[in-house]
């Protein structure tokens, strides 16, 4: 298990990226997209500072909508992976590796089949076209399902393990129990203890992450 976290905050500044180092962190994940007031976008100067110190990093994609379920359909499924992929290359993230695309929403049972499928097919129709993979960062029902679907070798899930209930969303135990993920989030919004910065604390499996370093 590697150390790592993820945020919304660019660590493009010193005193952030060598705090992480400092800390023992491995990786962290951080946006290709950026939402104003919500997160930064990684940016080339930030990838030159993380790996500088060492540190990898694990490339996500959040649209703006992308706490809403009515924005999870085939067709912002293929929108979203054009652009993250354009993102992706005009930063020189390496092929190989994944986009993690985030279903950062309460999913109730029905809406896996009805809304997360379709989106995760629309993402895939575009990535088939390029050398990145599939990652989903959802709860454990959903990281869950979709490795169902897919090839476990080539499928990255990053599951959040302390922000959804499943049972509260009509799912069984047998339907969440879920330890095939490659990343795993457990707790939100700890501040740095020097600069202050929030991140949330992640871990990473024996299976890998898909964390890069240019």
């Amino acid at each position: 298990m590697a150390k790592g976290c993820d945020s919304a905050t660019t660590f493009m500044y010193e005193s952030r990226a060598q705090e992480l180092k400092d800390e023992g962190y491995v990786f962290i994940g951080r946006y290709l997209n950026r939402r104003e007031k919500v997160r930064d976008e990684l940016t080339a100067a930030e990838i030159e500072k993380l790996n500088g110190k060492g540190i990898y990093i694990v490339a996500l994609y959040e649209a703006a909508a992308g706490n809403d379920i009515n924005h999870f359909t085939k067709a912002n499924g293929k929108a979203d992976a054009r652009e993250a992929v354009e993102l992706a290359e005009n930063l020189g993230v390496p092929g190989g590796y994944p986009i993690y695309f985030c279903v950062d929403t309460d999913v109730l049972k029905g809406q896996i089949e009805t809304n997360v499928v379709p989106y995760v097919q629309g993402v895939l129709e575009i990535l088939e076209d390029t050398d990145y993979k599939l990652g989903v960062y959802g709860s454990k029902a959903v990281c869950k399902y979709i490795r169902g679907s897919y090839s476990a070798t080539e499928r990255y899930m990053f599951v959040c393990d302390n922000d959804w209930s499943e049972t509260d969303q009509g799912f069984e135990p047998e339907e969440y129990d879920f330890d095939d993920w490659n990343l795993r989030q457990y707790k939100w919004n700890q501040p740095l203890p020097e600069t202050g910065v929030l991140i949330d604390y992640v871990e990473s499996s024996s299976h890998g992450g898909g964390g890069w370093i240019l």
